[in-house]
């Protein structure tokens, strides 16, 4: 496990690398980017460590509530398919 640290940047470019691979509209992407962006800041706030994995996880749980294919290459994330 690797604990990585969360800026918005950073979130918010991994989202918009993902939504570009979907061929998703700019935006469209830029609002589910924001939204989401802020609330994994929110969640990781309290927490000491966040590692890729769980990071990929919330990404997928928080997309999902905009974009179903955005969460599923989030949940598929690092893994073989």
């Amino acid at each position: 496990m690797v604990a990585i640290k969360l800026t918005d940047e950073r979130i918010y470019q991994e989202i918009m690398r993902e939504a570009k691979v979907l061929n998703m509209q700019a935006g469209a992407a830029e609002i589910i980017a924001k939204k989401v962006t802020e609330a994994i800041i929110k969640w990781g706030k309290n927490r000491a460590a966040v590692t890729e994995v769980d990071l990929n996880q919330r990404l997928a749980k928080e997309t999902k509530k905009f974009n179903t294919d955005l969460a599923y290459l989030f949940e598929s994330k690092n893994k073989i398919i």
